[in-house]
């Protein structure tokens, strides 16, 4: 067979071969640079308005409050508009050309089971942008209010995001060294950066932040049986 008659892939995604779901694989005219930096100057735009907010309604706040508020800002809105977006148009997302779309199709060069309705990824994406995304949004508000709710609430979401993203890395991770079957393309930029470091945050930040609530409910605890038994004394005496 002559070169030039060689048939170019339907697609770039991996495993090669793979079939995407619903319509024709249409190329995005943005490259990764600019939908990066998309990405990024959206993330800005929401930390930026947010922490405006914050000090308007509650100055005193500690900085690490205000900056739980952010990642719990950030969170709610990838989980709810981009996951959200996934979960509604999972099964065209192949010729998504609009900015979300093209920004799918990019991260799926990492992880193609977004191209063709992975069932667990499907259902994880799902379940998180209608649970994770509101609840994130409610975390950041009883931070900003210092209502006594707020450690209850985080510590429910930051142990659901910390699960889910636990089990999107094995699942992924078990097809590629017990079957052989590897989602991300060969370049290492797609599994190191955009596989492993991009959804890392889900993982550190969310432990970080169970560490944080598993103490101050052990405080709010202490305090509580120490004022029991002291009014069992005084009823005593």
């Amino acid at each position: 067979m002559a070169e030039t008659d060689i048939i170019p892939p339907l697609h770039p995604y991996y495993p090669e071969g793979v079939l995407l779901s619903g319509s024709n694989f249409i190329p995005n005219s943005l490259d990764a640079v600019g939908l990066v930096a998309a990405f990024g100057a959206g993330c800005v735009v929401i930390l930026g308005s947010t922490m405006l907010l914050v000090k308007r309604v509650n100055p005193s706040l500690k900085f690490t409050d205000r900056a739980l508020i952010l990642w719990f800002v950030l969170s709610g809105t990838i989980h709810l508009f981009f996951e959200g977006y996934f979960m509604y148009n999972h099964s065209r997302m192949g010729s998504r050309m609009d900015l979300f779309g093209q920004l799918w199709k990019e991260y799926a060069l990492s992880d193609s089971r977004y191209m063709h309705s992975d069932p667990f990824v499907l259902c994880m994406e799902t379940w998180t942008a209608i649970t994770w995304g509101p609840l994130s949004f409610l975390t950041a508000v009883l931070i900003t209010k210092d209502s006594p709710y707020r450690h209850a609430i985080q510590a429910l979401v930051s142990t659901g995001q910390f699960y889910g993203d636990l089990l999107y890395y094995m699942t992924s991770l078990f097809d590629d060294y017990f079957s052989g079957r590897r989602f991300y393309r060969p370049e290492p930029y797609y599994f190191w950066f955009y596989f492993v470091f991009m959804n890392a945050f889900w993982i550190i930040i969310p432990l970080l932040c169970l560490y944080s609530s598993i103490k101050a409910s052990a405080r709010a605890f202490s305090i509580s049986s120490k004022l029991a038994v002291n009014g069992s004394l005084k009823k005593t005496l």
